[in-house]
């Protein structure tokens, strides 16, 4: 069977040592996007590291500049196999927060994949390089099983600014809503119930959405999913930490 072949060799790929081999490499990238002097890492992120491989196969690539001056950049990939079956749009952030580099505990480097049993450690490596490494090396899997074609349309949509609240986000969304047009949405970015256990959201139908700002402290700070040194101001670290940055402005 199709998806049989495709889990085996998934398998294989990861056994083989190659998708830990990638994901050292792109972790190695500095994309700090709170860091003005990172912009050259986040336009190579998307040009040299996941362009590339979405060229490879046969995603039509769309680098777009920010709707908004002097911010990150985005990549919108496509392949249309056939218009009458079904578009799943996709999403993926290459960027990270501050490396912090001095404060890693000792053996660990923010910028050097390092892997402690199960548990690889490196910044980005859980938000949100993994999983979008994990999500297109299983759309290559389903690729090569089929024999050079997914049996359905994808597109993907990926920001270099997710860590600064998504800058011009919300615009390039309207401005390239035909672009972005899809039948269903699957993104791999947000908490879990609990680190070993992994956790699937369906959907926000019937949700009431709105934007929550608040001014906690002089500059951005992470509470990571589960709380940490900083409370969460959006939730007072509470369940739904990690939903709003414990920032200048956190957002709901």
């Amino acid at each position: 069977m199709t998806r049989d072949r495709a889990i085996s060799a998934a398998l294989r790929y990861f056994d083989s040592g190659e998708f830990q081999q990638l994901l050292a490499r792109r972790v190695a990238l500095r994309t700090e996007s709170q860091r003005p002097d990172r912009a050259p890492q986040l336009a190579h992120y998307l040009r040299e590291e996941i362009g590339p491989q979405l060229s490879a196969l046969g995603f039509e690539l769309h680098f777009i500049a920010n709707p908004l001056a002097d911010k990150p950049p985005f990549l919108v990939a496509v392949r249309m196999e056939d218009a009458a079956l079904p578009t799943l749009l996709s999403y993926g952030h290459g960027d990270v927060v501050f490396g912090d580099d001095e404060n890693w505990r000792a053996g660990l480097e923010p910028w050097q994949l390092t892997a402690e049993g199960e548990r690889w450690y490196a910044r980005g490596s859980a938000d949100n390089k993994g999983q979008h490494c994990i999500n297109l090396a299983a759309l290559e899997q389903v690729w090569y099983a089929r024999g050079g074609r997914l049996g359905f349309n994808c597109k993907l949509l990926f920001e270099m600014g997710e860590e600064i609240s998504s800058p011009g986000l919300a615009e390039l969304c309207r401005e390239q809503a035909a672009l972005l047009k899809a039948d269903l949405f699957i993104a791999s970015d947000g908490p879990r119930v609990s680190a070993p256990r992994p956790t699937l959201f369906l959907g926000s139908r019937g949700a009431v959405n709105f934007r929550l700002t608040l001014n906690a402290r002089e500059n951005a700070c992470h509470s990571g999913n589960w709380g940490g040194l900083l409370s969460n101001p959006g939730t007072s670290g509470g369940a739904g930490a990690g939903l709003v940055r414990a920032g200048r402005s956190a957002r709901l």
